[in-house]
């Protein structure tokens, strides 16, 4: 292994399988025993430098004392990561990169120590990967073979067991026909475990799979729609709802799945809690490969979810055409019942506080870390259900006694010292 700070640069396109194989590298025991540190994050189109710094910095010095580093600018924390990394053999995963100005902007603050460390990229631009390193030999990765998506698609439908012989006509039509993207076929896969084993059911699907091939034009999207319009009706809004998060956000289940109760979407037979009956919805969109466990605690228990960007997309568009939630940079529709702000531009403005339209919203989530007080606004929307500011301010703030006028309210998440003794929880 040369001892030069080496680039390696994983190309391909949306859903091919950039990350995981990102993953598995960072995760390999024999990484995990070569490397003095290690440090991932994901950068994204709309990429925030200062989060992206505070995870890097994270990995490397912990939580505990990257926390005390919250309140300092760009600037410093570009620094602290450099003298951080000074010295030692590092491992760097950089996933999702789409622009050059970026890698510019980062790439000073990885030191060349002579010990053989690597950075590692993943990108969809070939310009990124050629930028980042035009010397050494990139890896792209390739779209499954027939074969391999055939074997992919059985170990998701059928794991171990034979497929059914009246099945396997029409399955290995299906699975050419995903085109040997990974995500379209884990998707399609996770969509033929939840059905009848029957073939004309298949059959309906293999042609819907067809006639979505036709528009290649929407890079699978059309693919990745079946599995919507195949989901049970109780699952539909929980997965609309997954468009308010940003993209690759590492979304807490607890918080989502109070917010899936408080919304109404949750009903118990009676045998669970509603809690218990959300988990288990929760639970029914990963078996069906639309959500992602991207994280889990010391006791095997998931503790982080996210959803890929091309599924995100899904998402978006879906909820967008059914008028469900309004994402923030998304044109405005006529009546707004659940709006959610994952971006700084525009919030300078006041299009929101001034809009009759936000006077039916339900759910209101600011998911940026800001300091603007959106509080007078949020004061008028007496329908509200779901509320949830945590990002608002980056310090603790006084509570708002205004807040117990939202009769309403189920679903409250903010910075406040303490809350009032009036029940909210």
């Amino acid at each position: 292994m040369q001892s030069k700070l080496e680039i390696l640069p994983i190309m391909g396109m949306g859903g091919i399988g950039k990350t995981t194989l990102a993953r598995k590298l960072y995760q390999d025991p024999l990484i995990l025993h070569h490397f003095s540190y290690l440090a991932s994050t994901t950068i994204s189109q709309d990429y925030n430098m200062r989060s992206i710094l505070l995870s890097l910095i994270q990995c490397i010095i912990g939580k505990e004392e990257c926390d005390k580093h919250n309140g300092k600018g760009d600037g410093e924390l570009k620094d602290i990561l450099y003298r951080s990394l000074c010295g030692r053999r590092y491992m760097i995963v950089l996933d999702d990169i789409w622009s050059t100005t970026f890698w510019d902007e980062i790439r000073r603050y990885f030191p060349d120590n002579n010990k053989g460390s690597r950075i590692v990229i993943t990108t969809r631009e070939s310009d990124v990967a050629k930028h980042a390193d035009s010397k050494s030999l990139h890896h792209k990765v390739q779209l499954l073979s027939e074969s391999q998506s055939w074997d992919l698609l059985s170990q998701i439908v059928f794991g171990e067991e034979d497929w059914p012989h009246e099945l396997q006509g029409i399955g290995k039509k299906i699975s050419s026909d995903c085109g040997g993207l990974p995500l379209a076929i884990n998707v399609i896969g996770g969509l033929l475990s939840k059905v009848e084993r029957l073939k004309d059911v298949w059959e309906d699907i293999g042609n819907d799979v067809r006639a979505a091939i036709a528009e290649w034009d929407e890079q699978f999207l059309n693919i990745l729609s079946l599995s919507y319009n195949h989901l049970p009706l109780h699952l539909k809004p929980c997965f609309l709802y997954m468009a308010a998060f940003p993209e690759d956000y590492e979304i807490d289940p607890l918080r989502l799945i109070w917010k899936w109760v408080a919304e109404g979407f949750v009903k118990s037979n009676g045998d669970k809690s509603l809690e218990e009956e959300a988990e288990d919805y929760l639970k029914s969109l990963v078996e069906r490969n639309l959500v992602s466990i991207t994280s889990y605690d010391w006791y095997g228990k998931a503790k982080r979810y996210n959803m890929h960007d091309l599924l995100r997309d899904l998402c978006i568009r879906k909820a967008d055409d059914e008028k469900f939630l309004h994402v923030k940079n998304s044109t405005f529709s006529n009546q707004l019942h659940r709006v959610s702000i994952h971006t700084s531009y525009g919030m300078e403005d006041d299009e929101y506080a001034s809009s009759s339209k936000m006077s039916l919203v339900r759910s209101f989530l600011l998911l940026i870390e800001s300091d603007r007080n959106v509080l007078p606004m949020v004061f008028t929307l007496r329908l509200l259900r779901v509320l949830d500011l945590l990002e608002m301010n980056r310090y603790e703030i006084e509570f708002p006694e205004e807040i117990l006028q939202l009769v309403n309210l189920r679903y409250l998440s903010t910075n406040c010292k303490s809350l009032p003794r009036s029940g909210i929880s």
